[in-house]
């Protein structure tokens, strides 16, 4: 909670304590009007390090070196002057994009983390994702527009700091709260808040925009939160799982569009939790799958802990395989006499700490 400051004034007592009330009490009011952007966290595709994004503030830790990142970025100052709201790395983890209310989408390189290309965006980004071949950065407005931007030589420096964006696919009106490129990159999947998720055939000239949808997946009764895929040598394809405001995970065949599988993990999470919570306290915030591996990780509004649901492929069902809660398992690393980082065991929990 913020530290509310009142200053000395040569006044009586009661003076004194008149103001500061009224103080407390603006304050407090104007807080009310502000919308407090989610911690975000993303994690290397080979686990080498870790994003994490509070408010504007964007930090990255090496786990290989066991360091904090110095972030470059040509344009001087802070990366991001407003409020982060996606952050990503691509599936070569080569690049790692942030992006948010500042209309503004950095792209980074991995090796060097300088920023390589900075977008101007017209509306404020609610979603970001990269092409798996690392030349396409697609990133959504809040006006339910997708725009795709073609980085090509990401890996010289001739890379121009600011490349204009191209509309590329909309929800008309609808907010897209989460993007992702299919494991094979034939296609781009975009939820958003009106329960749809969109599976669009990623063209081969993407500057012309995406035309052919190949399904929609349609099911959750609530908005839908986010997305992720599950994919093992198995399942190279990938199965696609998303988790929404109806409390339930779901699992889809993006080429049919028809819905596999529905766990309701609310129901699960409300038998662990006993707060009572305002709201809608069991939707689904984010979830999180690594390679090769069928678990995936459910974060729960009102769970103090993270769920893991087990994908059984051959009978494309989910269950609910373990409920981390109550043992909070951090780990602090101090990088600077400011701010405190965080670790983090992968599938099992992630907690951020900032001192």
């Amino acid at each position: 909670m913020e530290e509310y400051r009142v200053e000395e004034c040569e006044h009586d007592d009661n003076n004194n304590k008149t103001e500061e009330d009224t103080q407390m009490v603006e304050s407090e009011q104007n807080n009310k009007d502000v919308e407090v952007a989610p911690a975000l966290i993303s994690v290397h595709p080979t686990q080498n390090s870790v994003a994490v994004a509070v408010g504007s503030d964007l930090r990255v830790f090496n786990f290989l070196e066991d360091c904090a990142v110095t972030l470059v970025d040509e344009s001087g100052g802070a990366s991001h002057n407003d409020s982060i709201r996606a952050i990503k790395y691509g599936a070569n983890g080569k690049l790692f994009v942030s992006a948010g209310d500042d209309k503004l989408v950095k792209v980074w390189s991995t090796e060097s983390w300088r920023c390589i290309s900075t977008v101007c965006s017209e509306k404020k980004v609610s979603a970001v994702a990269v092409g798996n071949d690392g030349f396409h950065v697609c990133f959504a407005d809040k006006f339910g527009v997708v725009w795709v931007v073609n980085l090509p030589g990401v890996d010289g420096a001739e890379v121009p700091l600011n490349k204009k964006a191209v509309p590329f696919l909309a929800h008309y009106c609808s907010i897209i709260t989460s993007l992702e490129f299919s494991p094979d990159g034939r296609f781009i999947i975009s939820a958003d808040r009106d329960f749809k998720i969109r599976v669009t055939i990623f063209p081969k000239k993407s500057l012309d925009g995406a035309h052919e949808i190949q399904s929609f997946c349609l099911g959750h009764m609530e908005f839908v939160s986010c997305l992720a895929f599950i994919c093992t040598s198995d399942c190279s394809q990938g199965i696609l799982v998303s988790g929404g405001g109806d409390s339930t995970v779901r699992m889809w065949d993006i080429i049919s569009g028809s819905l596999l599988d529905t766990c309701e993990v609310g129901a699960k999470a409300g038998q662990l939790n006993s707060d009572s919570i305002e709201g809608n306290c069991s939707t689904v915030t984010d979830i999180c799958t690594i390679p090769d591996c069928t678990l995936v990780a459910v974060a729960i509004q009102s769970l103090r802990g993270i769920m893991l649901l087990c994908c059984d492929i051959p009978s494309q069902t989910l269950s609910v395989a373990k409920v981390k809660t109550a043992t909070l398992i951090t780990i602090k690393t101090v990088i600077n006499s400011n701010k405190g980082w965080f670790s983090l065991h992968v599938l099992e929990t992630c907690f951020i700490t900032f001192a």
